[in-house]
């Protein structure tokens, strides 16, 4: 693998990574705006399951760019185990946030609108 590409691949790694996180804060304050009653708790679920996506979304796009398959040769761009625990708080990140906003939703039916 190039030097240029192994770099570009570590940059989206590291960006797809990014937004994994920003959107785990994005969730937190969500809640805690649906918590003070400055928002809705529908509003919450109806911004939180897009957020919950955007950030699956960027959990795949990390596991993808963080391994290069060349030539049957696959070349860790992240070292093995950083990369599958990464791989997995990210999925399961995303996971919880799906099922938070359910339990949420399951909850506070009567409160939701």
């Amino acid at each position: 693998m190039k030097k240029k590409t192994f770099y570009i691949r570590l940059a989206f790694s590291t960006l797809f990574m990014l937004i994994v996180f920003a959107g785990a804060g994005a969730q937190v304050w969500l809640y805690h705006l649906c918590r003070q009653g400055k928002i809705a708790y529908m509003q919450g679920f109806l911004t939180g399951i897009p957020i919950a996506i955007v950030m699956f979304w960027g959990a795949c796009f990390f596991d993808d760019c963080s391994l290069s398959k060349a030539g049957g040769k696959k070349t860790y761009i992240i070292k093995r185990l950083p990369r599958r625990l990464l791989g997995t708080l990210f999925t399961l990140l995303c996971v919880g946030a799906v099922v938070f906003w359910l339990y949420i939703y399951h909850t506070n039916i009567a409160r939701l609108f």
